[in-house]
């Protein structure tokens, strides 16, 4: 089972900002991911805010594909394909389509973009790194550290290791509007050191209140 969007942007990217793992449409009904984030409610929302944008529909591949060229922002995956994924298996089906870490180590063959990533850093001259996952739990975390220990050994120019809140808005709790939270959250995590910082972001902006 491997991810088909295309794992690596065609072009220059300052910002690289590094997912998990989007499973083929063939694997989950009605898939509504047509590109990366495709399934969240509040990736297209809260990322262009910090670039003084407006919010993307999820659906708008070609808004989504110019926002990201003009910023310069490129967006990828951990893994690229599950080897021993049988979608006559029903019980590989399940675990494919919670989406959740654990459930996807119960496989055992992977095969993951780590190398093309590193390699996409270097040849980008990329600025800053950022993953949307926070912890090191399997079968992801050991990619991460790789990467981050590569780009700390290579000392890139100005590049920032960051990892900021899942862009689902899981665990930011209830009351405020999570779009809001998530703004906040990513802000303090190192969106306010973004390369596409649009100079008159204010992250005390009324409409990005924290308490309602």
């Amino acid at each position: 089972m491997a991810n088909e969007n295309g794992l690596l942007p065609n072009w220059d990217v300052d910002t690289l900002i590094i997912g998990t793992f989007n499973p083929s449409n063939e694997w989950v009904a009605n898939n509504p991911a047509n590109y990366f984030y495709g399934r969240s409610r509040y990736f297209w929302k809260v990322l262009p805010r910090f670039a003084c944008g407006d919010a993307i529909n999820n659906n708008d591949v070609t808004n989504q594909l110019d926002f990201l060229q003009t910023n310069r922002i490129g967006l990828t995956d951990l893994l690229i394909s599950i080897n021993d994924a049988n979608i006559d298996n029903v019980e590989h089906l399940n675990w494919v389509r919670t989406y959740l870490d654990n459930d996807l180590f119960n496989f055992e063959e992977f095969t993951w973009n780590t190398v093309n990533i590193i390699r996409f850093i270097q040849q980008k001259k990329v600025k800053a790194v950022y993953f949307t996952k926070m912890g090191n739990g399997a079968p992801f975390g050991s990619q991460m550290e790789i990467i981050e220990a590569f780009c700390n050994m290579h000392n890139i120019p100005i590049l920032q290791n960051f990892r900021i809140h899942t862009p689902t808005g899981q665990g930011l709790g209830a009351g405020t509007p999570r779009v809001n939270r998530l703004t906040h959250r990513w802000f303090e995590q190192g969106g306010n050191q973004f390369p596409f910082l649009c100079p008159d972001f204010n992250i005390n902006n009324p409409d990005f209140a924290w308490h309602i």
